[in-house]
């Protein structure tokens, strides 16, 4: 069995566990509704990932990236940051023109609009789902962290194709334990030395 560290590693390993060769679509199937669920029960320590990217602008409009989920903060480079406001603030003011720097911004379905329009780029702070695994996305913090969560999911997935609910319910339940594990090793780091106490125990 080789290590699972990527997109290809674990194609290779779903297709060794269960002994079959699949194509391309049905991994990528495999693996898509694995990451459904991920989203569904992941932990709130590790439901969303911090992310920080460049967005450009043109005439005051940008695309959020695809894995957006909240906005944490907008800021011009050498300028500033931006405020959000309603959508209907910024469309208003935009009404009447203006040059410059934006000062506002809003969210409006896979866009951020600027008021005054802006063209430029400026740096996002953000929110965001699980990225997806693909043949260009090749690993994510998932993968990295937890491997044989993403194996499991997947091996449920497969079995229950071949209507084996038994060994696809029992993959299910051990990668959803994974994710509760994840979310308790996540609090632990966050509350350092802390000491855990359990109700009704006796010291």
């Amino acid at each position: 069995m080789a290590a699972i560290t990527d997109y290809a590693t674990l194609t290779t390993e779903i297709g060794a566990h269960m002994k079959r060769t699949y194509s391309a679509g049905d991994t990528d199937g495999f693996i898509g509704n694995a990451e459904g669920e991920f989203r569904l029960y992941l932990p709130p320590n590790y439901t969303l990932e911090v992310g920080a990217v460049s967005v450009t602008f043109t005439n005051g409009i940008g695309a959020l990236p695809a894995v957006f989920v909240r906005r944490l903060s907008l800021t011009i480079p050498g300028v500033g940051p931006v405020s959000f406001v309603a959508l209907g603030t910024v469309r208003n003011a935009n009404l009447f023109g203006g040059t410059g720097n934006p000062q506002l911004a809003a969210i409006s379905g896979a866009s951020i609009i600027t008021t005054p329009t802006y063209t430029g780029s400026a740096a996002l702070d953000y929110e965001g789902t699980l990225p997806g695994l693909s043949g260009s996305n090749t690993t994510n913090w998932l993968l990295t962290n937890a491997p044989q969560t993403y194996l499991k999911m997947c091996l449920s997935y497969a079995n229950a194709r071949l209507k084996s609910l038994d060994q696809a319910n029992a993959f299910r339940a051990a990668a959803l334990q994974d994710l509760q594990d994840l979310g308790i090793q996540s609090m632990v780091a966050q509350q350092g030395r802390v000491t855990v106490t359990i109700p009704g125990a006796t010291p």
